[in-house]
């Protein structure tokens, strides 16, 4: 069981480097925030306007990501956690970090910048 955050989903879904080394990684069995889809979208929506993604590899990303295994879990829960934590880590990251806290799965990521400011606050995996 793993918790991945929109970093770590955005380079496995175009493949890159990073993508590919945690090809291995992830399993069927993985976790996220409701809001790793807005945050995949808002990419998505940045580099088709940016042109550096064309509409239908766009659209074929966004499939990817809703046939992907990931259960997804709401973030209200967590909410007192990721407001506590704002001196640590953005109210977006710290959903992904109090998740994982919750599930004591650790948390996939390749935000070197997470990485370091949740060390103390969950497991996690950086590629």
């Amino acid at each position: 069981m793993k918790v991945v955050d929109a970093s770590a989903m955005i380079d496995v879904l175009t493949l890159t480097s990073r993508g590919r080394k945690l090809l291995p990684i992830i399993d069927d069995d993985l976790f996220a925030p409701d809001l790793l889809i807005p945050e995949v979208y808002s990419f998505l929506r940045r580099m088709v306007a940016a042109k550096r993604l064309t509409p239908p590899a766009a659209d074929e990303l966004s499939l990817r990501l809703r046939q992907a295994p990931i259960e997804y879990l709401p973030t209200w829960p967590c909410a007192d956690r990721m407001w506590g934590w704002r001196q640590n880590v953005s109210p977006y990251d710290a959903a992904y970090v109090a998740l994982a806290a919750d599930l004591g799965a650790p948390l996939v990521t390749t935000d070197s910048r997470l990485s370091r400011a949740a060390e103390e606050l969950a497991t996690v995996i950086t590629v």
